[in-house]
């Protein structure tokens, strides 16, 4: 049996309102889910931060621990109060050095770069001074 025009026309119109209604809901879904999603992926992010600083602290933990068993040794114990402290025992001289420096080496400058030319002759300023020192007239 042939479906008439108007049989035709409202099947058209059942489908594309069922995309339409799909639509509507996948676009809701999508909006009522964004601000969830989007605070599940901070904390995942500020998650991967924590463990990182986790990481980090264990490392300063084991690192004190050895410090610590350091401590528990007395020839450490007594090397640093002779280092920090300056203890000696009993008869043993001490040294101290005060100034401590180190003095770096003098530049040197190549000297042939350093010299140049000058504009006035050194001769003739020296010989026009004398003559003019002679010729001029003592006042009293």
């Amino acid at each position: 049996m042939p479906l008439s025009l108007s049989d035709l026309w409202a099947r058209q119109l059942e489908r594309s309102g069922m995309w339409v209604g799909i639509l509507v809901v996948v676009i809701v879904a999508v909006l009522i889910l964004f601000e969830p999603v989007q605070i599940w992926f901070q904390q995942q992010a500020r998650l991967g931060e924590l463990r990182a600083e986790v990481t980090k602290s264990k490392a300063a933990v084991a690192s004190m621990q050895e410090d610590l068993k350091r401590w528990g040794d007395k020839a450490y114990v007594e090397a640093q109060a002779r280092q920090r402290l300056l203890f000696v025992y009993p008869g043993d001289v001490s040294y101290l050095i005060v100034n401590d420096i180190t003095v770096d080496e003098a530049v040197t400058v190549d000297a042939s770069a350093a010299v140049r030319t000058t504009d006035i002759n050194w001769v003739d300023a020296l010989v026009s001074s004398y003559i003019a020192a002679a010729v001029s007239e003592e006042t009293k």
